[in-house]
């Protein structure tokens, strides 16, 4: 009967169980990844892990078929060691998965037509973008290992459509305009309407702009003039210790985007300033590029033998731009992020003035912690001669306290007529 027995257990098909990966160790949370996006999971509140029944032979992990004989099941169970183990539920990843990354990656393939008009002036027919999904599958088997290996980070596996780029001009395909060499991404969900005004002028700055091999291209020069005889409206810039309304207020979401799109064409980039203190609208933080011409100011060389063209749009509340060109045999990796030195946010402060109603409320910069981001893009070549070229890009924010102004008078605490004249106008 021992014999039937193990023999049996040799045709049970012996593998870790389908929705469960058994493992015990000291990981708290994970981060999944894509290029633009980042998702902290704690593992505990999501309920991805639980405790599963586990029998084992020999120290192997081992699933029963779904149909055994009752009387064989109990002489083989007695040969088995049974116990619980942790396991990440597929079930509860699979709901993540859709629910709250799938909105954020998927989207349909989408071509662009770029041609000349009859003035030489760029045109554009519609706006490349990749079409991209998440193979949830395969995602919850990298969760798996990170799990099994204590590895905090994924990157998550995304299927990508390349976008078909029809170029209509002669001159422009001399000019080296031939294919799509990346797109950079950022978010501006809850952006108010002046801010929102104020992305959409800023982008159609840079769309259709031409920017010739080995040449040195500043944002803020491409900008130009910011004011309200240039489309801008007033909207919350940072400002010193303070977020304040001026023109262009919303800007950084252009050089931001910009900056993204840069970054992932390879291109050498030779000013970049983060913003003082970490700002909700460019997540994943550490990937940001602030500008206020003519400084700070976001700057960058067309490294590529021939020209590059610049396109750039809004999708919802999406900010788009496509770098156009000639592909370079090279192979762009984000590295990162690495969050660490953080500092606690400050004492509230306030300050009081008659320059407003009497009780009346302005905040004039909000409560943040302070740390510090590095990410790494990495080049790497196709050709064995080159090395490759490692880009860090380092941020470091400030922590803020809660910056209150209130009316009414308190004789400690003043605030001047030159403060005054940039926070009520």
């Amino acid at each position: 009967m021992k014999k039937v027995i193990l023999l049996t257990l040799a045709f049970i098909s012996i593998l870790l169980l389908p929705h469960a990966v058994f493992a015990d160790n000291g990981i708290s949370f994970v981060r999944l990844k894509t290029n633009f996006n980042l998702w902290k999971v704690d593992l505990k509140k999501s309920e991805w892990v639980n405790e599963y029944p586990k029998l084992s032979w020999n120290g192997i992990d081992v699933k029963l078929p779904e149909y055994i004989d009752s009387a064989l099941l109990t002489k083989t169970t007695n040969y088995l060691n049974a116990s619980t183990a942790k396991g990440i539920d597929y079930a509860k990843v699979q709901e993540y998965m859709e629910k709250v990354v799938a909105p954020d990656i998927k989207r349909e393939k989408q071509d662009v037509t770029i041609k000349l008009n009859e003035k030489g002036k760029v045109v554009f027919d519609g706006f490349a973008i990749s079409g991209q999904d998440i193979d949830i599958e395969k995602s919850f088997y990298l969760i798996k290992k990170a799990f099994e290996s204590n590895q905090e980070d994924v990157r998550l596996p995304i299927k990508t459509i390349q976008p078909n780029v029809n170029v209509e001009s002669d001159e422009l395909r001399q000019k080296g305009i031939v294919s799509l060499l990346a797109t950079g991404e950022t978010d501006f969900s809850g952006s108010p309407a002046n801010r929102r005004n104020n992305i959409r002028v800023g982008l159609a700055s840079f769309s259709g702009r031409l920017v010739p091999p080995g040449a040195e291209t500043g944002a803020g020069e491409i900008l130009g003039r910011v004011d309200g005889t240039t489309g801008y409206l007033q909207e919350l810039v940072i400002k010193g210790d303070k977020t304040i309304p001026e023109y262009g207020g919303g800007l950084c979401q252009v050089s931001t985007t910009i900056f993204r799109g840069v970054l992932f064409a390879g291109l050498p980039i030779t000013e970049r300033v983060n913003h003082s203190y970490a700002v909700s609208y460019y997540d994943p933080q550490g990937l940001d590029a602030t500008i206020y011409p003519p400084h700070p100011n976001l700057k960058f060389v067309n490294d590529t033998p021939n020209f590059i063209l610049i396109q750039t749009t809004t999708v919802g509340d999406k900010a788009y731009s496509d770098i156009y060109g000639t592909p370079v045999a090279r192979h762009i990796d984000l590295i990162g992020p690495y969050y660490y030195d953080y500092k606690p946010i400050p004492p509230s402060r306030t300050e009081y003035t008659d320059k407003i109603p009497l009780g009346t409320k302005q905040i004039l910069g909000g409560a943040h912690v302070g740390f510090k981001a590095s990410w790494y893009r990495r080049i790497s070549y196709d050709e064995s001669s080159k090395k490759d070229v490692l880009y860090h890009i380092y941020s470091n924010y400030e922590a803020r306290p809660l910056y209150t102004l209130i009316g009414g008078t308190n004789p400690n605490q003043t605030v001047s007529e030159a403060e005054l004249s940039q926070i009520i106008r």
